[in-house]
C-alpha cells in the first residue's frame, strides 16, 4: 500500500475545495482546508511535537486509520486508509490527464 503524504492531501484538498481531517487515534489529528494545514495553535510554529507533546504530522499521517472528507456543501464522508489511498490515486490520475 502506498503511503499517504501531506503534499498529496494538500493538493487534493486545494483542487477539490474540501476539508480533509486525518485522524490517528492516540496520536492526533491533522486538518487541511483548501490545501492549507490548519495549525493546532499559534504557538506551534516550527516546534511541532517538541513544545506541546504532539507527534509530528508525518507520524500522524503514518498512523492514521480514518480520514474525513467534508465538501463545500458541508457533506462529510468517512474514508478508511485504503479508500483514501484509492481516492488520491484516482485524483492524481485525473489531474494528470487534464
Amino acid at each position: 500500500m502506498a503511503d499517504i503524504t501531506l503534499e498529496q492531501l494538500r493538493k487534493f484538498s486545494n483542487a477539490s475545495t474540501t476539508m480533509v481531517t486525518v485522524d490517528a487515534p492516540l496520536f492526533g489529528v491533522v486538518m487541511i482546508l483548501n490545501g492549507r494545514v490548519i495549525l493546532r495553535g499559534s504557538q506551534e510554529g516550527d516546534r511541532i511535537g517538541s513544545s506541546l507533546g504532539f507527534p509530528p504530522r508525518d507520524q500522524i499521517l503514518a498512523e492514521a486509520s480514518r480520514f474525513w472528507i467534508q465538501d463545500e456543501n458541508g457533506v462529510r464522508q468517512r474514508k478508511t486508509r485504503d479508500e483514501m489511498t484509492k481516492m488520491l490515486r484516482e485524483f492524481k490520475r485525473a489531474a494528470g490527464a487534464s
